[in-house]
């Protein structure tokens, strides 16, 4: 194919944000395009099975293309769609998610998958981890770029609530040099928001946020993990109770700081809450002490570890939220010895999430629902919540 011009048609947009087509049999990835598009586009990498083409011109818009309302998009590397109006973005998705879950995991051709959209597709953004980079001429306070570790500098950003703004002008003016921080403290800065409140996570800070998700509150550092949408999180969080129904006891693995396992307590006689990071699992435990939760016991322990040492536990339900990478090995397998009657896994990469769900016996576990919440307007990411059902012996 070489490093030619050519054109293309684009098919549809897949997960990690790229469109689609194909020339001479060979897939061709192009970022920034739509379903639909008639695009000129060069060559900038090639394989033995497939290429990589950037944009020079549209030649015929596909339906539903519009212009990015952020002026440093297709440099910076925090958003993939916003040449793509919302509703096609949430439709996207929803098949990307549809089609994996039908092709790895045939059990569930027959469920129908769903995509809930976000409230609104800007504005949504309460945490943002900043780059900053103190260069001998500028200082610059952003985003990586797409594919690089150049820092894109930022003002404002569209995905961000308005406070968390105020924080990244906060960042910027510390960052010139007037705000009493020296030029060698910080190269990577973690903001927060709630409300109107926000914090810059200078190191060594300790300062939190108080979150309220639905009827609980919790505290939250800018540098720790908790859900970056709050237009969203509620009806996350509610969705893992729906699905998790009620009984005796309920284990919620990869707790943090307990989104899930204080809903939990209303519906569980008991809920034992397993975390890995002690600040993390220290904050469920606070949380769920404000609360009146007593039901609820949060463990600082390794989940594969804890898993591994448990001898004769019966949990009527399992939760499970890993971070992007999945679960550990073997933990699925630790799941299926529990062999709870619910089994419900929260995950922000469907990849390793068809990935470890394929590890339980599909004789033993059958997927009930599918539901995908779009908590990253403008970016390809989104968040999946899948129910099992232990089948009967």
């Amino acid at each position: 194919m070489g490093m030619d011009a050519f054109t293309i048609a684009i098919e549809k947009l897949v997960y990690g944000g790229d469109g689609i087509g194909r020339r001479d049999g060979k897939a061709v990835f192009v970022p920034h395009s739509v379903p639909g598009d008639e695009l000129l586009v060069r060559t900038v990498a090639e394989k033995k099975s497939y290429a990589r083409a950037e944009i020079v011109r549209v030649v015929r818009p596909g339906e539903g293309r519009v212009p990015p309302t952020c002026p440093h998009f297709a440099r910076c590397g925090g958003c993939d769609w916003q040449q793509l109006e919302y509703p096609r973005q949430v439709e996207a998705k929803r098949r990307i998610l549809e089609e994996l879950f039908h092709h790895r995991l045939p059990g569930t051709r027959d469920l129908e998958v769903a995509m809930i959209p976000c409230p609104q597709p800007f504005g949504y953004r309460s945490r943002a981890r900043m780059q900053v980079h103190l260069g001998r001429e500028k200082t610059s306070v952003g985003f990586f770029r797409a594919g690089s570790h150049a820092v894109q500098d930022v003002e404002s950003c569209p995905l961000f609530q308005p406070a968390l703004n105020e924080a990244l002008r906060e960042l910027r003016r510390a960052a010139s040099g007037k705000g009493g921080v020296t030029r060698d403290d910080f190269r990577e800065i973690d903001l927060a928001c709630s409300g109107d409140a926000w914090v810059v996570g200078w190191p060594g800070d300790g300062t939190t946020l108080r979150k309220q998700v639905g009827d609980f509150h919790y505290e939250a550092a800018p540098g720790a993990f908790f859900q970056a949408n709050d237009l969203l999180v509620e009806e996350l969080a509610a969705q893992v109770s729906r699905c998790a129904g009620g009984g005796g006891a309920a284990l919620d693995l990869y707790s943090g700081v307990g989104l899930f396992s204080l809903p939990l307590s209303r519906s569980f006689g008991a809920v034992t809450a397993v975390e890995r990071s002690l600040a993390a699992s220290r904050r469920c435990a606070t949380c769920a002490a404000e609360a009146g939760r007593v039901n609820v016991m949060a463990v600082c322990a390794d989940v594969a570890a804890w898993l591994r040492a448990q001898q004769g536990r019966g949990f009527d339900c399992v939760v499970l939220d890993p971070p992007r990478s999945g679960v550990a090995p073997g933990v699925m397998g630790e799941v299926a010895r529990l062999a709870p009657e619910t089994v419900v896994y929260a995950s922000c990469d469907p990849q390793t999430l068809v990935r470890d769900l394929g590890a339980l016996d599909a004789n033993a576990y059958r997927v009930e629902s599918v539901t995908g919440l779009d908590m990253f307007p403008q970016a390809y990411h989104f968040e999946t919540v899948v129910k099992l059902t232990k089948t009967a012996p």
